[in-house]
Order: C-alpha cells, then structure tokens, then sequence
C-alpha cells in the first residue's frame, strides 16, 4: 500500500528545528501568574513547547524545556476575579508581595500556581525546568541586560517609540524599581542610575517614598523583558499569541531589540490562537476561565492533551463545559481508529487523528487496545446505579452486561473505572447541562400511559419480549428498537419518544440503546408493558 504523503505539524516543526545548527535546544514559554492557570494559557505556553521537545528528543537531540513564571509583575486582577477592595488595595504591587485573595495560603503566587504545578505531572508532559522571573533577576546576566538597555537607551527608546503609539521622552529610563516600603513595580519611576555602582534613584508615587535600588530590584518594561528573558536563558524556540504576531506588534518589537540592541537572533516560534470560553477569550485577571487543575477531576488529562496535537496552532478553539462529553468521544474515537477497530475514508485524517493519538502518549502508547469506556456512558451509569460501597460492583455488572467488559475486571482495571466513575459523577453534580442530567420516571404517571396508542403499545411489548429473550450490545439493541419499529410502522423518531417517554417523562435524553441496558433489566421489560 502507498504510504500517504502527510505529515503531522509537530513532526515538520521539529525536523525544523532539528536541521539547523544548535548544539542545545531551549524551548521556552511563559505563564503569567495574574490569576487562574487556565486550560487556555497552557495550549500556547507548554503543550505546544512539550510537543516539540519530545520530539526533539525522540531525534537524539539536545534539548532543555523552560517555562518562565512571571513572578515580578504588578497586580493587574479585577472583578470578578477578585473584590473591588482587593483591587484598590494591591493595584500595582508585585504579585509575589501581594496577599492570597481568600487567605489559604502564604501570597498570590502561590495560590494561583500551586494547584498548576500538581496538575501538570498528569498529563506525561515530559521534563520541564520552571524558572521564575524574580529569580532571574537577581542573576548577573539579566542584571547586565539591563545596564546594557540603559546604556542604549537611546536607542531603545527610538525602537520602543517606533511600534508603539505613546512615545517615551528623552528623560526615560528603561527600568523600573520595585519600591522596598510598598512593592509597587508599576508606577515608580527611575530618575537616575549609576551603572557602576549598579544602583538605581527611585520615586514611589504610590506611597511617596524616595531613596536608592539595586538594579536587582526591580523590573524591566514587558517588551525589554520578554527579549531579555531570550538573551540570557539562551532561547531557541518559543511559540506567541497572535495578539503578538500583528504588524507593528510585540513580537516585531523584541524581534528588533534582540538584533539591534542584545546582538542576538530571536528565538524561532509562530503564533498561536486563543481558546475561547463560551465566545470570549479566556482570561486570568478577568475571571474568564476553565482552570487547568480542574480538567483532572472531569476527564482524562490526554483528551486535553489530543485536542490540542490534533489542532493545529492557529486554529480557532472554541470550549464550554457542555463540550466536555464530546471532546471524550473525539479522543475515544481516536483511540479506536490508533488500535484499528475503526478507520475512515479520507485516509490523510486518519493519518493525522492516528499520529495524534501517539504524540499525545509521547510516542509510547499501550501495546494494546486499553480498556474503553466511554464518557457519555459513564455520565449515564453514574446516575442509575445507587450510590454507597457497591455502586462500583454494580457498575461493574452492567459493563459486562453491555459487552464493554469481556469478563470481569483486573485490579488495574478496577482502578481505571473507578477513576472515570468519579470524573463522571463530579462533571454531573458540577458542570452537567439538564439534557445530561437522567431521572428515571419512579412511577409511570397516568396521563404518559393514556398517551401511548395501541401501535405503539404492541411496540413497546415487543421490544420488551426481545430484551428479555437475549442480551444485546448497545450497537445491536438499537438495531432492534429500529427494526420492531418498521415492523409496526411508527415512524423511528416516533418510536424513540414513546420509549423515552415512558422512562424519563421527557420526548429526548441520552443515547438511547446503552441508557437502556445501564438500567435494570427486570425493571425495563416492565416500564416497557407500562407495568411499573
């Protein structure tokens, strides 16, 4: 067979990468920590990085994965993320000196990052160095950075002022002191530095203090930063929002700086696109988020993962926690074509979802088909099985009742049940839309009953006398209810309300064959000879 002519966009970025003269590779990102870690910021600010780096490893080179913290930046949140009050208290002092908003913990790093840096270990990433920007200045080459910005800041300002619309004066210094009585990194302002002394004069309009800074104390405008950062942590690649990649934008800017200030080539990278939440960008400082440490607790870290490698970057991505069912499905399928149990027609996607599905597992996925199954179902058994110490035994039942257990699970296999189960019921209680939610009917009210015709009652009865005559995959019993239903000329979506009606009162709800055979069998034969 020929082999199809496509290749994944990982594999031609690294081959990139891979041909040029670099003995070491330094992929980087940044991850502001101005409020939540969402699953938006981390698309563009380490999946993409990991990706490449993995690559690049599995091809022999050398490779260093960076993710930068920016941890000397003022407070730049608002409502809703925080209170008004909050906002006006701490407006513009250093996060690191900022308080926890709700008092849990020792600042506003640490609230925000903490739960970030035990989500991430989930999601097989690869090795990844975390560097935080307070930290970096305090080394000698970004202190050096610095003095050779204000040595050149003619020349810096002449840059700075070609790109952007407000000019800087010809008084202006590019540094700015963190003020040691209130930590505002914001406002203050540089009147004087003596570089060799390496020490900068301040004014606080915040609090109105004066006096003398070490040029270590302090922060770099963001654009003189963002160049800097690649001048001395020896950047190679790092992708950009396309907020940045705009003519005349930020990443044209540094681009210049780097050349024609720090002497250096800026890093290779390309722009990527946003994750929007229900139409809106997500945004940290403005509350508009999914987090990150909570994609965990309602499904598979690899279904993040799959959508973003089998996107490519400057794809549009549109989220909701509606979406969150069919983006399982997507990987699911995925998993199933990988393992040769489905295929398609249009054999350069399936190329594409196969090769995915293996960089999504670095390259290592299971020998063999792992154990399947799927969200939607989970979603659904989770709400007809009672709860307490046996609802996992019962679940386990209705699994081997269904076909999507061959024979009764090993310990491992438990485990994993056990985990989706739980993903399952905390997507329910906490995000679930109504059309996911299943109340199966107790009782079968009078008027559902004298709304069903006599056709439709022989429907019903047969269909009954079938289920309990044989146990059905989901696949074959939803032949079943298609065929009864020609049989006796009611028309299938017909045939499809009737039978939801009498099990949840409503004309819709989850899919229909597996819904049915998750819920007791005795009980569905006589819901459907409307005995119960």
């Amino acid at each position: 067979m020929q082999e199809i002519d496509v290749k994944h966009w990982i594999d031609v970025l690294a081959e990139h990468l891979a041909s040029k003269n670099i003995k070491e590779h330094v992929v980087n990102g940044g991850m502001a920590a101005s409020g939540t870690i969402h699953i938006g910021k981390t698309r563009g600010e380490i999946f993409l990085q990991a990706a490449v780096a993995n690559r690049l490893r599995k091809m022999n080179k050398e490779v260093k994965h960076l993710l930068v913290i920016y941890t000397q930046d003022p407070l730049k949140a608002k409502p809703p993320l925080i209170t008004k009050e909050f906002e006006e208290k701490w407006k513009g002092v250093r996060i690191l000196d900022v308080p926890c908003p709700v008092g849990c913990c020792e600042n506003w790093v640490k609230h925000w990052m903490t739960p970030f840096y035990k989500s991430y270990k989930k999601y097989d990433l690869g090795e990844i160095t975390f560097v935080e920007t307070s930290k970096i200045y305090e080394s000698r080459e970004m202190i050096e950075t610095i003095k050779t910005y204000i040595e050149k800041r003619d020349a810096v300002r002449e840059i700075l002022n070609r790109f952007r619309g407000q000019k800087y004066g010809k008084d202006w210094i590019p540094f700015k002191p963190l003020c040691p009585k209130c930590k505002n990194i914001s406002t203050t302002k540089a009147v004087s530095v003596d570089l060799e002394a390496e020490e900068a004069e301040y004014e606080c309009p915040r609090c109105g203090s004066k006096g003398v800074v070490k040029l270590n104390e302090g922060k770099l405008e963001w654009r003189l930063e963002w160049a800097a950062l690649w001048k001395v942590l020896n950047v190679t690649f790092e992708p950009y929002g396309k907020d940045h990649a705009a003519a005349g934008g930020s990443r044209e800017t540094c681009t210049a700086l780097a050349k024609e200030i720090l002497g250096i080539e800026p890093p290779e990278g390309f722009p990527y696109e946003w994750v929007y939440l229900n139409g809106e960008a997500m945004s940290s400082s403005g509350g508009i988020s999914f987090d990150f440490a909570e994609w965990d607790k309602v499904a598979d870290p690899h279904v993040l993962k799959y959508w973003y490698y089998v996107s490519k970057p400057m794809t549009h991505l549109e989220f909701s926690v509606s979406k969150i069912p069919q983006l399982c499905e997507e990987y699911e399928k995925a998993e199933r074509i990988y393992y040769g149990l489905e295929s398609l027609k249009d054999k350069k996607i399936e190329k594409i979802i196969k090769r995915s599905y293996e960089l999504t597992h670095n390259e290592k996925p299971s020998p063999e088909m792992p154990l399947q199954i799927p969200y939607t179902f989970a979603l659904v058994l989770v709400q007809v099985t009672p709860g307490g110490e046996k609802q996992i035994e019962e679940i386990v039942k209705r699994l081997m009742r269904t076909g999507h257990l061959k024979e009764y699970p090993t310990s491992d296999q438990m485990e994993q049940i056990r985990i989706v189960m739980e993903r399952a019921k905390y997507y329910i209680e906490k995000y679930a839309p109504e059309n996911l939610k299943i109340k199966v009917l107790d009782k079968l009210p009078k008027d559902i009953v004298e709304s069903i015709n006599p056709e439709e009652r022989e429907y019903l009865a047969k269909l009954a006398d079938r289920i309990s005559s044989r146990r059905f995959t989901p696949k074959e019993l939803e032949a079943e209810i298609l065929e009864i239903a020609r049989e006796k000329g009611i028309d299938v979506k017909r045939a499809f309300q009737v039978i939801y009606k009498v099990l949840m009162g409503k004309d819709s709800g989850p899919r229909l064959a597996p819904f049915m055979l998750s819920l007791n069998e005795e009980f569905i034969v006589k819901r459907l000879k409307l005995l119960a």
